[in-house]
């Protein structure tokens, strides 16, 4: 075929259109397009994908487009129509939680390519192409139709075979890599105006990074599947005057392999001596959610930008990972606040999904698969409850993941140990402060150790028993006693028991927030009533040590410095006890959300006035001040 002008486009079936597309584009995120070209090409069975360079366009204009290159079963001509011009076609059901809809691709792509995606099939042998581009004059996508030639003379048509195109400098049946034998699909990327350089990504986000194409894909998915090769063909350089203008593998690109997420936590196959991966395991919730848990030992691999370096938490769902978090309240949540032990250690929840037949709750993806909600239940159609996950992980924690922790925290210092204010608090907030304990009971589903000290045990009577020569110890039946949290060989059920206080640890700043003075953590490993972390390198802080240090010999400054963090952290505990008496009257979600946040928390010990008012005779009742000069 000639070269061939285009006269008009043949709108999508359904029209109007263009708002729907713009709408779901926007609610997308970075790299969606990455996304959902990768899950078209898997559907179709492709054992080898490429995300490429169109080299033809470098060599005669100059161009550096993205093509995205598939082994898969390819389409016919009819095919191709009915997918690519149909706004959720391709026979896709559209609302099923659990399906991979028909309009990801499109909705990621044209809006930022308006001078269109040309995209090539091939089944059976036989290549058919069609051009989806927007229509500037009606605002409409559709198919770009060509003057043809055939049996009946020159016609107009929406597919028709690939052809040598001078204007965009491609002879589109070359863009086929030889791979791609007799089946198969190729989607070439043209921009806004066939001139941009779609190689960077969408101009409208934060795309521009030549690895982050890898980054992404290492990120999203958990595992590439045995026997299938995906690659990325990435530059070398930001620097668009040192692109080169042929393929290059050596100097000029670099065809990245992807291997997923998985493979960068775990590296299966790698010789680095300088560390490995120390411990793993599974923690099955009562929801049936199951969190696969990994510690690493020793230094990492060095990565480079194309994987994740350190930790982070994420949501396991069919194969990829949503909500990734690496912030450090996350992890707070899970009791592990240590940065040495945040950087080495992932956690991967895979929450059961949502069942359509029984209706029982799980989780489905938000329409623009970016994140998951839940469904079924008091909570249908909410975020994921990480934090419910979390307290329940958390009790008791992995004993590696525990160990680490423990480790971590040599030299720590600070505890509620001024018998005066821990006895005060106990008797006004004891019975209310509620804590996770494993108490005996014949049958339970759980087991303890029966050699633990009780937390606050029931008082019964000594009854003496009838020829036992003697009185019945405690008596009464075991099953009543509270006897901690530490499993063992005896039936047990998990309970809330009124027992002890927070405490509190004195940390650096890499522990909480930044910027924040303090931060409260109910599910720490080492502290079964929670411990509120108090940040000894704030600058309010140290600037009260500094007021109170000047006050005095230079030989007391550690004991004065003592004494001052140690009223903070208890006045701190003080206020997080005390937001018990709110649990009749605020839900208890809202308080440990909000009134016991770290900015809540922080602010409430900015005022100085009542720190100094307990500091004062502390201080003054230990120490003589210093003389004047």
């Amino acid at each position: 075929m000639s070269d061939a002008a285009q006269l008009r486009i043949l709108p999508m079936t359904t029209t109007g259109t263009q708002h729907l597309i713009e709408r779901t584009y926007r609610e997308g995120g970075d790299f969606q397009w990455v996304r959902e070209t990768y899950k078209n090409s898997e559907e179709a069975g492709a054992t080898r994908i490429e995300f490429g360079i169109e080299w033809q366009a470098v060599e005669n204009l100059g161009v550096y487009r993205r093509v995205i290159a598939d082994n898969g079963s390819g389409m016919t001509a009819e095919e191709l129509v009915e997918f690519f011009n149909t706004f959720g076609g391709g026979g896709k059901p559209i609302g099923g939680v659990h399906e991979n809809f028909g309009v990801g691709a499109k909705t990621s792509l044209l809006p930022w390519n308006r001078a269109g995606m040309v995209v090539i099939s091939v089944k059976d042998g036989d290549p058919a192409m069609i051009w989806v581009e927007h229509d500037p004059e009606s605002g409409e996508y559709g198919l770009r139709l060509q003057e043809v030639d055939d049996e009946e003379g020159q016609s107009l048509d929406e597919v028709y075979e690939p052809y040598n195109d001078d204007d965009y400098g491609c002879n589109w049946a070359a863009a086929l890599p030889d791979w791609v034998d007799d089946h198969g699909t190729v989607v070439i990327l043209l921009g806004n105006d066939g001139t941009d350089d779609t190689v960077v990504g969408d101009p409208n986000r934060q795309e521009s990074d030549i690895k982050g194409i890898s980054t992404y894909l290492n990120r999203r998915l958990w595992e590439i599947p045995d026997g299938v090769d995906v690659r990325v063909d990435e530059l070398r350089t930001q620097d668009r005057k040192l692109w080169p203008r042929e393929p290059d593998p050596t100097h000029g690109t670099n065809l990245r392999q992807i291997r997923g997420a998985n493979f960068y936590i775990t590296y299966p196959s790698s010789n680095f001596t300088k560390g490995k991966l120390k411990a793993a395991g599974t923690r099955t919730l009562s929801d049936a959610t199951e969190i696969d848990w990994f510690l690493w030992e020793g230094e990492r691999p060095s990565i480079g930008s194309y994987a994740a370096v350190g930790g982070y938490i994420a949501a396991l769902y069919e194969g990829e990972l949503y909500d990734v978090s690496t912030h450090q309240a996350t992890y707070r949540s899970f009791g592990i606040t240590e940065r040495e032990v945040r950087s080495r250690t992932w956690l991967i929840v895979r929450p059961p999904n949502f069942s359509e037949e029984n209706g029982k709750h799980g989780v489905y993806p938000r329409t623009d698969r970016n994140s998951l909600l839940l469904k079924g239940g008091p909570r249908a159609g909410t975020p994921l409850p990480l934090n419910d996950w979390a307290a329940e992980f958390a009790d008791p924690m992995p004993a590696p993941l525990l160990d680490a922790i423990k480790k971590a925290r040599t030299g720590e210092i600070g505890s509620l140990s001024d018998p005066k204010w821990r006895d005060r608090l106990a008797d006004r907030f004891g019975n209310r402060w509620r804590i996770p304990r494993l108490r005996l009971r014949k049958g339970g589903a759980l087991t303890v150790d029966p050699s633990q000290p009780g937390s606050r045990p029931k008082k019964v009577r000594r009854v003496k028993r009838h020829g036992s020569g003697g009185g019945g110890g405690q008596g009464g039946r075991s099953g009543s006693l509270n006897t901690g949290s530490r499993p063992g060989s005896r039936s047990a059920t998990k309970v809330n028991a009124a027992g002890g206080l927070p405490n509190y640890h004195l940390v650096g700043a890499d522990e909480v927030g930044p910027g924040m003075l303090a931060s409260w953590v109910p599910n720490d490993p080492t502290e079964p009533n929670g411990v509120v972390k108090i940040n000894v390198e704030h600058p309010v802080l140290m600037e009260e040590v500094e007021h109170w240090q000047a006050q005095y010999p230079d030989n007391l400054a550690d004991e004065v410095r003592i004494e001052v963090l140690n009223t903070y952290g208890e006045i701190a505990v003080a206020k997080v006890a005390h937001s018990e008496h709110l649990k009749g009257s605020i839900p208890s979600k809202q308080i440990e959300d909000e009134l016991r946040s770290e900015a809540a928390l922080s602010m409430s010990l900015l005022g100085l006035m009542a720190e100094e008012a307990v500091i004062a005779p502390r201080i003054g009742g230990k120490f003589r001040k210093r003389a004047a000069a």
